[in-house]
């Protein structure tokens, strides 16, 4: 029977989140400013044609948008194809984590041109009092599966880009890393779960000052001409670790109780 592993990923994680604001003055992200934050999926199916005939756009808005969950669930009636994806972000002490989730994105055999499913954020979280302590820079791995038809040239991409920013506390805003998404496959047939992950120009996002924000600004598409695409995040090194971090604190935690 298959297991799934979110729920206790996700409590883990709440576990490791708890204990990393109770216990060091420097975990600090304390939320999200939401009248700095949105996100926008859009499925662009405009340039994908069936029998000459294009499809249409369609979108899904949060704004201002506080992390939780944003969905887009679209298929087009003029070209079948069909676009669906999660969006969410999480943040606090010294932690932050983005996830893309439960995507598909499928063009039939015999359409033309090419369609596309665009995530468009910027997510802003607020630094506390005591600052924030340098970190390697946090960004979502992806676990890719589909099928690219037949034909020439035919592909499946990824391609975006996320830019973080730091902002102190007067308003005056500092890049301090950017990270890139450059994936095309072409090879005709079905591929199974390949490992996509972005490339950091500096891999490190530098302390922050009290009362600062740090600012995750994106814009990533996925691209399917004729081919079908489907994507999950999976957890980043630093996040399983913290994850197991709190896996053991629940255990500790339980044997305490016991004793």
């Amino acid at each position: 029977m298959k297991t799934n592993r979110l729920p206790l990923f996700v409590a883990a994680s709440a576990v490791v989140m708890g204990l990393l604001s109770a216990g060091t003055a420097r975990a600090q992200i304390t939320g999200v400013n939401l009248a700095n934050s949105s996100v926008v999926i859009n499925f662009l199916d405009n340039n994908s044609f069936n029998g000459g005939f294009p499809g249409g756009t369609y979108s899904q808005v949060s704004n201002p948008w506080s992390g939780l969950l944003v969905t887009l669930s679209q298929t087009d009636s003029t070209t079948l194809d069909y676009a669906n994806g999660d969006f969410f972000a999480s943040g606090a002490g010294n932690s932050y984590s983005l996830f893309l989730n439960n995507i598909t994105l499928s063009q039939p055999v015999g359409n033309t041109g090419y369609a596309d499913l665009n995530y468009q954020f910027t997510i802003e979280y607020q630094i506390g009092a005591g600052g924030l302590i340098s970190l390697p820079t946090s960004f979502p791995g992806l676990l890719v599966s589909g099928t690219v038809q037949t034909g020439s040239g035919t592909f499946a991409s990824i391609l975006g880009s996320i830019n973080y920013y730091g902002v102190d506390a007067a308003g005056v805003g500092t890049l301090l890393d950017t990270v890139n998404y450059n994936w095309l496959y072409t090879t005709p047939g079905t591929f199974n779960n390949l490992s996509v992950t972005g490339i950091a120009n500096n891999g490190t996002t530098p302390a922050l000052g009290p009362n600062s924000t740090l600012q995750l600004i994106g814009n990533i598409t996925f691209r399917v001409d004729p081919a079908t695409l489907t994507v999950e995040t999976v957890p980043e090194p630093g996040t399983l670790a913290l994850a197991g971090l709190g896996a053991a604190g629940l255990v500790a935690f339980r044997r305490r109780r016991k004793a």
